[in-house]
C-alpha cells in the first residue's frame, strides 16, 4: 500500500489524502467534478494563529530582559540603595540561566517520542511559562530587601524553568508548522520579529509615562501574562479548523506497508534522514543567528553617537537613543525582512549560504564603530558615523529576518515524509537556539578583545 506522503506535490499544494493518513474530518467534495476540494484557510485564521504563537514564544522573555537592568540590577537586588553581589552579577548570570536550559531542552524535545498531539506539549510548556510570570508579578510589590539572596536564587530558578519550557514550546512550534505550506513556518518568524517591535514601543512609552520601576515591571509582565493566556486559548481553538487537521501530521507518523503499524515519530533513524537532506540549512540557520546574536543586543546597545564626554548630536535624543535608534530600528527591519519572505524567495536553497557568509562583515564593523562597553576601549573606533551605524544595523536586521525565514522554510522541504519534515523543522529550531546561545557567549569575547587590545 502506498504511504500517504508519497506524492510529487509542491510545498504549496495540499497533501494527498488517503485512508492511510489519519482520521480527518469528512472531505469536502466538489459537486461538479466529484473530486476532493483543496483545504482552505478561511480568512487566514490558522496563519494568524501561527503568527500569535510566534509572538507568544518570545514576548515573556523579551519583557524580562528589557526591564531586567532597571528592575533587578538597580532596584530589586540592591540593599538600602547600594549594590550587592547579586545585583553586580545578575546581568552576567541571567543569559546563562536562560539560554543554556533553552538549548538543552530544545534538543531533548527532538528525542522525546510523541504519540498524538504536539499542541498538548505546547500547552504544558505555556502553563509553566505562565506560572513563572505570575510568580514574578506577585514578587513585584513584595519587600525582598531582607532576603535578597533568596530572592536572587528564586529569580534565577524561575528564569531556568521559564526558558526550558520556552525552548520546548518553540521547538515544538516549528515542528508543528513544518508540514504546512511555506508561509506558515514564516508566520512564526514574523510573529517573533513583530514581538520585538511591540516590546520596543512598550519600553519607549512606559519610559515616557511611568518613572516608577515597579509600575513598569507590572505592565511588562502583566502584558506577557495576557499574551500567554491568549496563546493557550488559541491552541485549543486551532484544532477545530479542518485546514489545520488536514495539514497537521502529528498522528501521521509512519506506516508499515502491510498492517499500518505506527512507528515512533522520534527515532535516531529519523534524525539521520533529516540530517542527510537538510544539513546545509542547519548550518545556515546556526551561522545566521550566531552573527546576529554576537552583536545584538550586547554589542550594538553600547554604540554611542559620540565618544564619552562629547556632546550627543544625533536626531534621536540620547535619552531615547537606545530604545528608538537601536531596538526599534532593529526589530522593525527584522520584521520587514521576514514579511518580504512571504513574497520573494531568493536566493535558492543551494545559494543562500553565500548571503549568510557575507553577513560576517558585521562582526568586523560593529565592534569598530563607536562601541564603548565601559566608557573605554583599547583603540579608537574606525567607523564613527552614526548614520552609517544606523544603516548597517538596519541591513543586519533586515537580512536576519529575511534569511532566517527562508532557511526555516527551506529546511523541511528536502523531504517528502511528513514525520521527517517535522523532524527537520525541530532540528532547525534547535540550531537556531544554538546559534543564539553561541552568539551571546561570543559577544563576551568581542567585548574582552575591544577592551584589551
Amino acid at each position: 500500500m502506498q504511504k500517504p506522503w508519497h506524492s510529487n506535490r509542491s510545498a504549496e499544494e495540499p497533501p494527498v489524502l488517503t485512508t492511510a493518513t489519519k482520521k480527518l474530518e469528512p472531505l469536502l467534495v466538489d459537486e461538479t467534478t466529484g473530486l476532493p476540494q483543496s483545504p482552505k484557510d478561511t480568512r487566514n485564521y490558522v496563519y494568524l494563529m501561527f503568527m500569535v504563537f510566534g509572538f507568544g514564544a518570545l514576548l515573556p522573555w523579551n519583557m524580562f530582559i528589557n526591564i531586567s537592568h532597571d528592575y533587578y540590577t538597580n532596584f530589586k537586588l540592591q540593599y538600602n540603595g547600594t549594590k550587592t553581589w547579586e545585583s553586580d552579577n545578575f546581568q552576567f548570570l541571567m543569559p546563562i540561566a536562560s539560554q543554556l536550559p533553552n538549548l538543552i531542552f530544545s534538543i531533548a524535545n527532538i528525542f522525546l517520542a510523541v504519540k498524538g498531539d504536539l499542541t498538548r506539549r505546547m500547552r504544558h510548556c505555556l502553563a509553566v511559562v505562565q506560572i513563572m510570570i505570575l510568580i514574578t508579578i506577585i514578587c513585584i510589590y513584595v519587600d525582598t530587601e531582607s532576603w535578597t539572596t533568596l530572592f536572587f536564587t528564586m529569580t534565577i530558578l524561575s528564569i531556568i524553568l521559564l526558558n526550558a519550557a520556552n525552548g520546548l514550546y518553540q521547538n515544538s512550534l516549528f515542528g508543528l508548522a513544518s508540514s504546512f505550506p511555506f508561509k506558515y513556518t514564516n508566520a512564526i518568524i514574523i510573529g517573533q520579529n513583530f514581538c520585538g517591535i511591540i516590546v520596543a514601543l512598550i519600553a519607549t512609552s512606559t519610559k515616557a509615562i511611568a518613572d516608577e520601576v515597579q509600575l513598569r515591571a507590572f505592565l511588562y509582565f502583566g502584558i506577557a501574562a495576557v499574551i500567554v493566556l491568549i496563546c493557550l486559548i488559541l491552541l485549543n481553538i486551532i484544532k477545530k479548523f479542518t485546514f489545520f487537521k488536514v495539514y497537521d501530521v502529528t498522528e501521521a507518523n509512519a506506516y508499515d506497508d502491510d498492517d499500518d503499524i505506527k512507528k515512533e515519530i522520534t527515532t535516531w533513524e529519523d534524525v539521520r534522514i533529516a540530517f542527510g537532506g537538510s544539513t546545509p540549512q542547519f548550518v545556515n540557520i546556526f551561522l545566521l543567528f550566531f552573527v546576529t546574536l554576537s552583536l545584538f543586543p550586547n554589542i550594538v546597545m553600547y554604540v554611542k553617537d559620540n565618544a564619552p564626554g562629547k556632546p550627543h548630536n544625533f536626531i534621536v535624543s540620547e535619552y531615547y537613543f537606545m530604545d528608538i535608534g537601536i531596538f526599534l530600528n532593529f526589530n522593525t527591519f527584522a520584521f520587514l525582512g521576514s514579511l518580504l519572505a512571504n513574497y520573494v524567495r531568493k536566493p535558492s536553497p543551494n545559494k543562500i549560504w553565500i548571503a549568510v557568509v557575507a553577513r560576517f562583515w558585521f562582526l568586523f564593523y560593529f565592534p569598530n564603530a563607536n562601541y564603548y562597553p565601559e566608557f573605554a576601549r583599547g583603540y579608537a573606533p574606525i567607523f564613527t558615523s552614526t548614520w552609517i551605524f544606523m544603516i548597517n544595523l538596519a541591513i543586519m536586521a533586515f537580512t536576519s529576518g529575511y534569511f532566517s525565514s527562508l532557511i526555516m522554510m527551506y529546511a523541511p522541504r528536502y523531504h517528502e515524509e511528513p514525520r521527517i519534515q517535522r523532524m527537520a523543522g525541530m532540528i532547525a529550531a534547535f540550531f537556531l537556539i544554538a546559534g543564539v546561545f553561541t552568539g551571546l557567549c561570543f559577544s563576551g569575547i568581542i567585548k574582552f578583545f575591544i577592551l584589551n587590545i
